[in-house]
């Protein structure tokens, strides 16, 4: 199964590379500052993001692709959607383009997969995983992995 399919248009112009280098990033920021367990990073609904804060796997990938509030990250890059009460209707899901890919690689199909997986699996296992999803999609875009 392809992370990223060839034909697949992505988001900000972002190529397979950027994306790959984006979970590298995320993987160095938990390699460096810590595996957070519990929230995206300490405190994150009351605290925005700085450098040198340990990051769950998804507060990691948010991080380093740009978002620094943990409302936003669970927005817009997460992809939870609102549920309006007036029409009774729910958006659906539409996760960030390296939320998207990072759980591809991974193998999962819903986030709260990846935040249980995140907060379950130690520091290494994670920067080892994000490091093989980032390898993964520059092989199947025909760079170097």
């Amino acid at each position: 199964m392809e992370t990223i399919p060839r034909d697949t248009p992505t988001a900000g112009d972002m190529s397979p590379a950027q994306v790959a280098d984006l979970i590298d990033q995320a993987a160095t920021l938990i390699e460096t500052d810590g595996l957070e367990v519990g929230d995206y990073w300490t405190r994150a609904l009351f605290q925005p993001y700085e450098p040198g804060m340990p990051c769950c796997t998804v507060g990691a990938l948010a991080a380093v692709s740009g978002y620094r509030d943990g409302v936003d990250a669970e927005k817009a890059f997460v992809g939870v959607s609102d549920y309006d009460p007036r029409t009774g209707a729910t958006e659906p899901d539409r996760p960030h383009l390296v939320m998207a890919t990072v759980m591809t690689a991974l193998g999962f199909r819903e986030a709260e997969d990846l935040y249980d997986w995140s907060d379950n699996a130690g520091d290494r296992e994670v920067v080892a995983e994000l490091r093989y999803a980032a390898a993964l999609i520059r092989a199947q875009a025909g760079g170097v992995a």
